[in-house]
């Protein structure tokens, strides 16, 4: 028996493995396997920098094609501004000249039917009428009077009439500049509105929280009661933002900086006629604490200076407004556009547009409200802006 239970031990130990209740043993990783996936994953986090870094780069170039269009633009459509007050000049000194033709006509006239009556009276007359000779000799003084004063008359239409016509001319050369320089404005705003459409694009393309950010400034507008507290609160937001940007740094690349940009020498948001100056009553009486532009109705309107938008939208009295954050505390508050071409968080460079001037319902001409505060206090643009001085 024992010899039995022996070769039946050993049998059982000679058996194969899968027959056992032994694990089944998990596949394995090779290390060439490892190397390979993980120099996949660089690869594609390779790649993704690469298109990021593209993208960024179009983005500069077309921020730049960008500011030479709105330039051009803008050169345009201060000319254009230009010769519709002279075309009103014009036109203004055109009617007085006609009214004054018209009075000049009528008083030469009078003097042409007083020659006339004169003329009419028959010789006979001078012998039925004993005071005849008399009435003839006052007849003659009377005409030795009036004869300079057709003269002279006459010379002053014959001015006049060289200066209306004149005045016409120079009228319909102004209208034909200013319908060229409308049809060049209207391709230049073409490339323009083309260009606008492509820097969304793009930044769109880098940025994912677009939706969410626009509806927390529609939220913080809401909530701030005045001018002041909006750009406090825009603040107290940005900061918060930027502690939570620092956090997650490392965890994906971004393109846009969210640090405000320098580029671009300070200019005037739109070129045009400057009605309210720093510290002049407003409106209402009050001090201004901006100034307002004058200018042309759909005018583009551009950034002052390089910055971030921190808001962008419709602000209670102010219409459509865009606030955009300089570098060391100082803003700029933008209001009075028809529409805005710029959002929330974008980087934008001094002459970047940032929409256009509102059409005015009251018959008068559209006026930009621009302000300048400084660590949330508005300044005097004057010292930013030496147009201004």
């Amino acid at each position: 028996m024992r010899l039995v239970a022996l070769l039946l031990l050993t049998s059982l130990s000679a058996m194969p493995a899968a027959a056992q209740d032994a694990p089944i043993p998990q596949k394995k990783v090779s290390a060439e396997q490892l190397d390979k996936k993980l120099k996949s994953g660089k690869a594609d986090k390779a790649e993704l920098e690469k298109n990021l870094k593209g993208i960024d780069k179009d983005l500069k170039s077309t921020k730049s094609k960008l500011v030479d269009t709105a330039k051009a633009v803008q050169n345009n459509e201060k000319e254009l501004q230009n010769l519709d007050k002279q075309i009103a000049e014009l036109e203004e000194h055109k009617a007085e000249l006609s009214d004054k033709i018209q009075k000049d006509r009528g008083k030469i006239a009078d003097l042409i039917l007083a020659l006339e009556r004169i003329r009419r009276l028959p010789p006979e007359a001078l012998i039925v009428k004993p005071d005849a000779p008399l009435k003839t000799a006052q007849s003659a003084m009377l005409l030795k009077d009036i004869l300079p004063s057709i003269h002279q008359r006459a010379e002053e239409l014959k001015v006049t009439l060289k200066d209306l016509e004149d005045t016409a001319a120079s009228l319909q050369a102004k209208r034909n500049d200013a319908e060229v320089r409308g049809k060049t404005l209207e391709k230049q705003q073409q490339e323009l509105d083309g260009l606008v459409k492509k820097r969304t694009e793009l930044y769109a393309s880098t940025q994912q929280d677009l939706k969410d950010q626009k509806a927390k400034i529609a939220r913080i507008s809401t909530q701030a009661k005045n001018l002041k507290d909006l750009v406090k609160k825009l603040e107290d937001e940005r900061t918060r933002a930027a502690a939570r940007a620092k956090q997650e740094q490392q965890k994906a690349p971004r393109v846009v900086s969210n640090e405000p940009p320098g580029d671009g020498k300070p200019r005037l948001p739109l070129p045009g006629i400057l009605k309210t100056a720093y510290n002049e009553p407003d409106n209402f009486g009050a001090p201004s604490q901006g100034i307002d532009i004058e200018g042309r109705e759909g005018a583009l309107v551009v950034a002052p200076m390089g910055g971030i938008i921190r808001f962008s939208g419709y602000f209670k009295n102010y219409g459509n407004m865009v606030i955009i954050e300089h570098e060391k505390g100082w803003h700029s508050l933008v209001a009075g556009l028809e529409n805005i071409d710029t959002v929330v968080g974008q980087a934008v460079n001094a002459g970047e547009p940032l929409g256009v001037l509102h059409k005015s319902s009251s018959g008068q001409k559209p006026v930009l409200y621009y302000e300048l505060r400084h660590n949330g206090k508005p300044v005097n643009p004057a010292k930013k802006f030496g147009d201004l001085t």
